[in-house]
């Protein structure tokens, strides 16, 4: 029986899937080995929680303790076993909203979340969530168990983008709750000032995590194909509009648009800070896979 199978390299049609947890799946099998950010392995002995035992697991790890009890192998997992400790920040301001396409930077983001959450779980990667407007809205730190990650899913699946960016005010709060050194994997439109969020960056830097910046656009916003007469919208404050004339305006937006980028880019160079922007036109594979390639080339 044949199947209707959507093209997994179509971010289309992988925002028109059902559960994240299958589109997470669907979108890591077979394309990207692993996300290795560091090949170190801890050495704490300080136990976190436990996990199912699976063929191939070191049984000297195994909790006898928990098998006579449940007559089931568990293994014992120690708080800095994983080879990281990986939390994404994903940005839920109206902002996230804007789609010109067949999908929004919200669920393109979404979606990226819960790939590199499924990946990072995946090689025995801790992973937390941050969901972060004006404000932290839910903070769930980092753990390496299957079952954790489906409460990502879930919080993922609830979450919506509304309200205003103060993107750079949440990551300083964020650096203040990290307890260990980690990556923060941030998605966002950064449609905020570049200087603050850099600012709220070597917060992070400074409490030792490495921030890796996924900056997702609209090709709209890319290339604003706008030339007539056109009511614009503020997606964070919709009570904002603007009529504008876009054959006007475009070279101002694109020459604003620039300085903004070149100033991220710059800083984000400057810092020894990992900086990737895509489009939600570009399948996820060559996204991840051209990030991926770049940071491999940088730590030859």
């Amino acid at each position: 029986m044949a199947h209707d199978t959507p093209d997994l390299l179509d971010p289309a049609a992988v925002a028109r899937l059902g559960r994240l947890e299958l589109v997470a799946r669907n979108l890591m099998e077979g394309f990207i080995k692993g996300l290795h950010f560091s090949a170190s392995k801890g050495s704490s002995i300080e136990f976190a929680e436990q996990r199912p035992y699976v063929p191939g697991d070191e049984i000297r790890h195994i909790d006898w303790r928990t098998y006579g009890r449940s007559d089931r192998f568990y293994l014992k997992e120690y708080e800095d076993e994983t080879n990281v400790r990986a939390t994404i920040v994903l940005d839920t301001s109206g902002s996230m909203a804007f789609q010109s396409r067949d999908v929004s930077k919200f669920r393109y983001a979404v979606c990226l979340s819960a790939a590199l959450g499924h990946l990072l779980v995946r090689q025995k990667d801790a992973v937390g969530l941050v969901l972060a407007g004006a404000a932290i809205h839910r903070y769930v730190p980092p753990k390496a168990t299957p079952q954790h990650l489906r409460g990502i899913f879930q919080a993922l699946e609830a979450a919506s983008p509304s309200g205003e960016t103060r993107l750079a005010d949440a990551i300083h709060r964020l650096a203040g709750r990290l307890k260990s050194r980690g990556f923060v994997l941030i998605i966002s439109d950064f449609i905020e000032d570049p200087r603050a969020l850099l600012l709220s960056i070597a917060h992070l830097r400074h409490r030792h995590s490495e921030a890796v910046l996924f900056h997702i656009m609209d090709p709209a916003e890319e290339d604003f194909p706008f030339t007539n007469w056109t009511v614009f919208r503020d997606a964070e404050n919709p009570s904002v509009r603007l009529r504008l004339d876009g054959r006007q305006v475009r070279q101002i937006y694109r020459e604003n648009l620039e300085q903004h980028l070149e100033v991220l880019r710059k800083g984000c160079t400057a810092a020894g800070i990992d900086y990737h922007r895509t489009s939600t036109t570009m399948p996820f594979e060559i996204s991840l896979a051209t990030y991926l390639h770049a940071r491999e080339r940088r730590e030859r």
